[in-house]
């Protein structure tokens, strides 16, 4: 890995916390275009993620300056990351530390833990569905929006396991958050996993709360169809 450069130097060229006075706002942009353009049949998990998990990063930023360094450490890693370069992201090379030595040098800190989040999230990609549910469950933290999507990656993670009951449990989980961008989400995901799964009732719940607390979500839009359906499934 390259040395760091001092901090006057790294703000004179690439340094990854330049302009922190604009990147929330960008990030807000961020997360209102994922929500506008999810397909309600084909959410894209990675996208949510990423977002929330750059929100998460950017306060740790502000409110913790002792993390900086674990969080340059990141900024590479999260770069090969948005590529889909998973094995990569999470090992590393000479030039880039990997998520999997972030989390050893780095684990007692925020950056730590979201690198955790992130090589869950790499061992989902690869398709390394057990190793994922491992590092995703080992992510450790309380924030309102990173927790429960993390808790729907594993979700998705035993629905690919072929693990119905685990998976919509985690969905339940993800869902249970009071929040008008990720809950959607999750009940959604949890509305068609149940109807999948034979579990009708459930399914109807999930729709009709999906319908009746977030009218205005993109995800909502297909919802009467899905109730329907739950309904001429019983």
């Amino acid at each position: 890995m390259s040395e760091l450069k001092n901090p006057q130097e790294e703000q004179a060229t690439t340094n990854p916390l330049e302009g922190l006075d604009n990147v929330e706002n960008e990030l807000n942009r961020s997360a209102e275009f994922v929500e506008k353009n999810i397909k309600p049949l084909a959410i894209g998990i990675v996208a949510v993620v990423a977002v929330v998990l750059a929100i998460f990063l950017y306060r740790s930023f502000i409110l913790a300056p002792k993390e900086q360094e674990a969080a340059r450490s990141l900024y590479k890693a999260e770069n090969l990351f948005a590529r889909d370069s998973f094995n990569l992201a999470l090992n590393g090379d000479e030039n880039v530390t990997g998520f999997l030595e972030i989390i050893k040098e780095y684990g007692s800190t925020d950056a730590g833990e979201v690198a955790k989040a992130y090589a869950g999230l790499c061992y989902k990609g690869m398709g390394e569905y057990e190793k994922a549910i491992q590092y995703l469950k080992g992510f450790d933290n309380n924030d309102k929006m990173l927790t429960p999507t993390i808790k729907g990656a594993i979700g998705d993670c035993y629905l690919e396991l072929k693990d119905i009951n685990k998976a919509i449990d985690f969905y339940k989980k993800a869902a249970s958050a009071d929040n008008e961008f990720v809950t959607p989400v999750y009940l959604h995901r949890m509305g068609e996993t149940c109807l999948k799964a034979g579990k009708t009732s459930e399914a109807l719940k999930a729709f009709e709360e999906l319908k009746k607390k977030y009218p205005n979500s993109s995800v909502t839009m297909d919802a009467d169809k899905f109730i329907e359906l739950a309904k001429a499934s019983k």
